[in-house]
C-alpha cells in the first residue's frame, strides 16, 4: 500500500514543496480577509504514533484555553483538518475584524468563518497539484475556550495516518496565530505518493 509514513527523504522535500505552495494561497486569503501582512511556517511533517488508534498529538499544541476547529474534506483526497487558535488568536482576530464585544458566540461563528477560508484554499490548492477534487463538510467547535485542551487527545481516527502536516500562520504586528493540521486518510494516500513522484520525475 501506498504510504506517506514511508516517504524517503526527497519525497517529503516535495511533499513540503505542494504544501509550500497550496498554504501559500491560504495565507493570501487570511492577508484579505484581516488587510494585513500574514506570514506562515515551513510546512512540518510530523511522524505521529498512534496509540489505541488516536492520534497523538505534538506538545506545543497541548495548550489550555484555546479553540480549536475541525472540517472534513472528502472524494478521491480524504482526510480533516484542525485549526488551533491560541489563547489569544481569537480574540484579536475578532478585534481585527470588528468583532470587539459580540459576545462568545460571533467569535466561534468567526472561528469557523476562518476554518472555512484556511481549509478550502489549503486543500483545493493541494487538490489542484495532485489533480483531483474535493468538497467539504461545514466546520464545528471541536474544543472551547473553556474546555482542556487534551480534549484533543479523545479524537478517534482510526483511518488517519500516524503523520499530521502542521503550519502555522501569524498575522503580523498583532497577537494573531493559528497552527493549521492536516490529517490525509490512509486510503487516499497513494493519490499524493503519485503527484510527489510525477513532481520528482520531472526534476
Amino acid at each position: 500500500m501506498e504510504t506517506l509514513a514511508e516517504l524517503t527523504e526527497d519525497q517529503r522535500d516535495a511533499l513540503q514543496e505542494l504544501m509550500n505552495i497550496a498554504m501559500g494561497q491560504a495565507a493570501e486569503r487570511l492577508a484579505l480577509l484581516t488587510n494585513t501582512m500574514v506570514t506562515l511556517s515551513v510546512p512540518f511533517i510530523h511522524p505521529l504514533i498512534r496509540e489505541q488508534n488516536n492520534l497523538a498529538i505534538p506538545e506545543h499544541l497541548r495548550r489550555s484555553f484555546m479553540i480549536v476547529t475541525r472540517q472534513s474534506f472528502l472524494g478521491e483526497l480524504r482526510g480533516e483538518v484542525f485549526v488551533c487558535f491560541g489563547c489569544m488568536g481569537a480574540d484579536e482576530l475578532a478585534e481585527l475584524l470588528g468583532y470587539k464585544g459580540g459576545g462568545l458566540d460571533q467569535q466561534d461563528e468567526l472561528m469557523l468563518d476562518v476554518t472555512n477560508i484556511l481549509t478550502g484554499a489549503c486543500i483545493s490548492g493541494l487538490a489542484k497539484q495532485v489533480a483531483t477534487q474535493v468538497s467539504y463538510d461545514a466546520p464545528s467547535i471541536l474544543v472551547h475556550r473553556d474546555q482542556e485542551a487534551n480534549a484533543l487527545d479523545e479524537l478517534n481516527l482510526n483511518e488517519h495516518l500516524a503523520m499530521v502536516l502542521e503550519i502555522r500562520f501569524e498575522v503580523e504586528a498583532h497577537q494573531f496565530s493559528c497552527d493549521l493540521l492536516i490529517c490525509i486518510t490512509e486510503r487516499t494516500a497513494g493519490v499524493v505518493v503519485r503527484a510527489i513522484d510525477r513532481l520528482l520525475d520531472e526534476l
